[in-house]
């Protein structure tokens, strides 16, 4: 019995470490990005960027699947706040896989799931983006839809935040089509409130201003579901995609003139984006870097990452953090089963040894007694 006794501490230990300590090794390696300018550097804002995490629904893919991943996704998450301790966390779109598709019960479930994995503690605000899956392609976009991301996750179609005197915008992809529909119509009128509080904040003396009280001026931030107009991610300094896709405006990214509406009106000086489900660093086409964030899922990416950036009011530094890889864990598991056979193998090696002696001894015994 003793090498089934091996076994199962060889499997438990594999369980243990896979499942509860794996996470927090891999993330041991990132660290916060550090500044190195002077000024405004005992007080950055830390940011943690994350993207595309697709929680199953109850219509597509097995139970099992929607157990395990999403398992693993929470242990991920958990362990990256807890290591890192961010001052925000961001969510750039996806957040459900069908939040297009199901019933308003199924949603406040959805929203119930999205909210346990990523819990953070109290004081650390979540901002959750619009993904094309939580509320459909501009084509499918319905007030229904609309209305119940924003009352469930308290997010328009844009908004502006201000967290340690940095000024993030966030945006609804879906609403950059610019052809007089009610959801594009609201959201560039949106995006021009947000223009005129930026341009205030910068010339606080001039007449329409000097009635508002506002926060100092810095360059925001660009958040959304897709990234800015790009071909390909041949655009890329730095990706990950297996293979290089060509890009269709309005479907994989925003069109050149949401683009150049998005440059014109906010002026940022920096972009994160997800729906690629691969990370991407370009400088995109307003001049700036964007970071394409890969998915947060095994389910898209079998070696996931996120982002996390150190900002200030006048500089930004973005590192990406590689998360546990799903390959690691099946290779685990198979070693944990190997190694058990091995045990079972020589145990079954020895049981059949000494059976062996003890034939060959029973033998010598009737031999010598004939």
């Amino acid at each position: 019995m003793r090498f089934l006794y091996a076994c199962f501490v060889i499997v438990l230990c594999a369980l243990i470490f896979c499942e509860y300590v794996a996470d927090f090794v891999v993330l041991q390696k990132c660290k916060w990005p550090e500044i190195k300018r002077k000024k405004y550097v005992d007080d950055p804002l830390r940011a943690m960027i994350l993207a595309d995490p697709h929680l199953l629904g109850p219509h597509r893919g097995h139970w099992l699947d929607k157990l395990y991943r999403e398992w693993h996704m929470t242990r991920a998450f958990q362990a990256a706040s807890r290591l890192f301790q961010p001052d925000v966390v961001f969510v750039l779109g996806d957040l459900f896989d069908e939040g297009d598709m199901v019933s308003d019960k199924q949603f406040q479930e959805y929203v119930w799931r999205y909210l346990k994995m990523f819990h953070l503690p109290p004081g650390i605000p979540l901002i959750s983006v619009a993904g094309n899956h939580d509320v459909g392609f501009h084509y499918k976009m319905h007030p229904f839809f609309m209305s119940r991301f924003e009352s469930y996750l308290n997010n328009s179609s844009v908004n502006l935040y201000t967290i340690k005197q940095i000024h993030f915008v966030v945006i609804n992809s879906m609403a950059m089509e610019a052809d007089g529909c009610m959801f594009c119509t609201q959201a560039e009128d949106q995006l021009k409130n947000i223009s005129r509080t930026l341009h205030c904040m910068k010339y606080p003396l001039e007449a329409e201003c000097a009635r508002t009280r506002r926060h100092p001026y810095s360059q925001p931030i660009l958040l959304q579901h897709f990234p800015t107009y790009r071909i390909s991610d041949t655009m890329c300094e730095e990706h990950d995609a297996p293979y290089i896709e060509a890009f269709r405006e309005r479907f994989h990214v925003l069109s050149k003139d949401a683009t150049d509406m998005l440059g014109e009106l906010l002026k940022p000086r920096l972009a994160f984006a997800g729906h690629s489900h691969h990370f991407c660093h370009s400088v995109n086409r307003l001049g700036i870097d964007e970071y394409t964030v890969a998915s947060f899922s095994w389910r898209n990416k079998v070696n996931p990452s996120f982002m996390l950036a150190t900002i200030t009011p006048d500089d930004y530094v973005v590192s990406k953090c590689k998360m546990l890889p799903q390959q690691f864990v099946f290779n685990s598991y198979l070693s944990a089963v190997i190694l058990c056979l091995i045990v079972i193998g020589f145990q079954l090696r020895k049981c059949i040894q000494g059976r062996r002696q003890s034939s060959a001894a029973v033998h010598r015994k009737v031999n010598y007694l004939d």
